[in-house]
């Protein structure tokens, strides 16, 4: 995709188109996993026998070269549906390949190990034999092999041994973000010695064991890729706070505006500290931005649009300090801006490496006459302050995050499905094509999307955590591209026995029972250049049909 401002190619420059193996050098490398042991699901364990997939080197030689693209070729024969397990020695992955079905928000179909050495393909269903392109990085030093092997119904075959000749230097890694927006959309904590007037007598507790164990396995894994910063674009929690329709009187009364004032700020007192103290014993650096579920949830009435200002009284005094922190804690002498208004302490920009810029907007503008889900005057002039002050310093990346997603359609999951008015054709997505805005990264949606307009790319994920939805986009940032991988996690939820769940103030509160899987997994990747196009798309990444 290019740029159709010629005002915007003067500023920063087309990127230049690299060298497909330039491009590619590198790019599993920059994001340090661990290795994982794939067990492989029922589906692969029960594979009957069946004609052979053959397996090959298709880019020739001997001979590979470190840090360098190598190139393999498998042809399925024809039958019924398949899962091959390829497994590389010497190399990764870089994608997931076009031939294998991509998963989807629930269902956990082609994907790449964590370590990205191993691919699970799901093969579909076909009457000819298919051809399936591998495309991998070696990253065995000068000296030693690189080979593979493809595991199908009729055992396990081997590409070949290819000695590895010296290559070229790994392309360094400038900045590393993760995003994963609705982290955690719930209200999660544990309810004893806060300001909630709790008692174990009157309803269960809003956390338990399997939560702990849960929320320690998502973040655990986030602290192990060491990131520069997490970005969280909203719905930290749940929030039906100052109602009680369940009438437990756990924050308070809520029969007048003073009432539920007071619960909302018990609520917002016992909730919001114990989220940010999981990333504080982590060391993790959270940039986050207010979604609906920080306004209460939509809709909202007149009743509930009075408490607007409360709620981001709420947002300020527990969460709107951190990029202040972080600046001071991560980013030395890292300058924080924020516009005037009433979203002063929602919105800022920050530059955590001199050649990228980072913006969190707060898309709500709520009041008791009216709920919008769009920028007040005072909040675009601002922006278009902060991105004329990146073009005149000749910025390389713009990152903008915020909660609902601009570009329409995107796949939505148990979401009510807010979106910024007007589209593509906004103030706000017309500002962002003007100004280069290289990436922006929303939540709401529960599901993942990746679209692109105007030279802009924008990339919808996240989840409910109770749910099992959550998922990690890694951004790996160098001097001429970004590798974006989806990270996700297997979760399986289920009912307590007795059928007691855990409680929000949302009457329905959360299923009592919840596993993630140690073994996180890579399920789309793609490369974004400096001039907004994500190119290489694969998996769940690649564009809605």
């Amino acid at each position: 995709m290019t740029r159709p401002d010629a005002r915007h190619r003067g500023r920063r420059g087309r990127a230049p188109r690299l060298r497909f193996a330039a491009v590619l050098a590198g790019t599993a490398l920059l994001t340090g996993y661990a290795p994982v042991v794939s067990t492989g699901s029922a589906v692969e364990q029960q594979q009957a026998a069946a004609a052979p997939t053959t397996a090959r080197w298709s880019d020739g030689g001997a001979t590979a070269t470190h840090l360098a693209p190598v190139v393999a070729q498998l042809e399925v024969p024809p039958g019924p549906r398949q899962v091959l397990r390829v497994d590389l020695d010497g190399a990764r992955f870089l994608d997931v390949p076009d031939g294998c079905m991509p998963s989807s928000t629930l269902n956990v179909r082609s994907r790449l190990s964590a370590s990205v050495e191993t691919l699970h393909c799901w093969v579909r269903e076909a009457s000819r034999t298919r051809r399936i392109t591998l495309t991998g990085l070696v990253v065995a030093p000068a000296g030693r092999t690189v080979d593979g092997t493809v595991t199908s119904r009729a055992g396990t075959s081997s590409l070949g041994r290819r000695l590895v000749l010296p290559g070229r230097d790994l392309p360094a890694s400038r900045l590393r973000l993760v995003s994963s927006p609705d982290f955690l959309n719930a209200d999660v904590g544990d309810l004893r010695d806060t300001p909630a007037r709790w008692t174990p007598r009157r309803h269960p507790n809003s956390i338990n064991g399997d939560y702990r164990r849960a929320l320690d396995t998502v973040l655990d894994d986030w602290q192990s890729l060491r990131p520069d910063a997490v970005l969280v674009a909203g719905d930290m929690v749940d929030g039906w706070w100052g109602t009680d329709p369940a009438e437990s009187g756990t924050f308070g009364p809520v029969k007048t505006a003073a009432q539920r004032r007071a619960a909302l700020k018990r609520a917002a007192a016992t909730y919001y500290p114990q989220w940010l103290e999981r990333f504080r014993e982590r060391n993790l650096d959270v940039l986050t931005a207010m979604g609906d579920h920080e306004y209460g949830d939509d809709p909202w009435p007149a009743r509930k649009g009075g408490l607007a200002r409360s709620f981001e009284g709420a947002y300020a005094r527990h969460l709107g300090k951190l990029p202040e922190r972080t600046a001071r804690t991560r980013f030395d002498g890292v300058r924080v801006s924020r516009p005037r208004g009433v979203h002063r302490t929602s919105a800022y920009a920050m530059r955590p490496r001199p050649d990228v810029q980072l913006v969190t907007l707060n898309v709500f503008d709520i009041t008791p006459q009216r709920s919008r889900v769009r920028l007040d005057d005072q909040q675009m002039r601002w922006l278009k302050q902060v991105l004329r002050r990146a073009e005149r310093d000749r910025v390389r990346w713009i990152v903008v995050q915020g909660h609902t997603p601009i570009l329409w359609p995107v796949r939505t999951k148990g979401s009510s499905g807010l979106h910024y008015e007007g589209g593509r054709r906004s103030e706000l997505w017309r500002t962002f094509k003007r100004y280069g805005v290289d990436l922006y990264l929303a939540g709401e949606v529960h599901a993942t999307t990746a679209s692109e307009a105007d030279g802009v790319t924008q990339i919808a994920h996240g989840g409910a955590f109770q749910y099992g939805l959550t998922t990690a986009l890694v951004l790996d940032f160098t001097d001429d591209f970004a590798w974006v991988s989806l990270r996700d996690y297997d979760a399986v939820r289920g009912e307590a026995r007795n059928g007691v769940r855990l409680w929000e103030t949302r009457p329905a509160g959360m299923p009592a029972r919840l596993r993630v899987d140690p073994d996180p997994f890579t399920i789309g990747t793609g490369i974004l250049l400096p001039d907004g196009d994500l190119t290489r798309q694969s998996g769940i990444l690649q564009p809605v049909d």
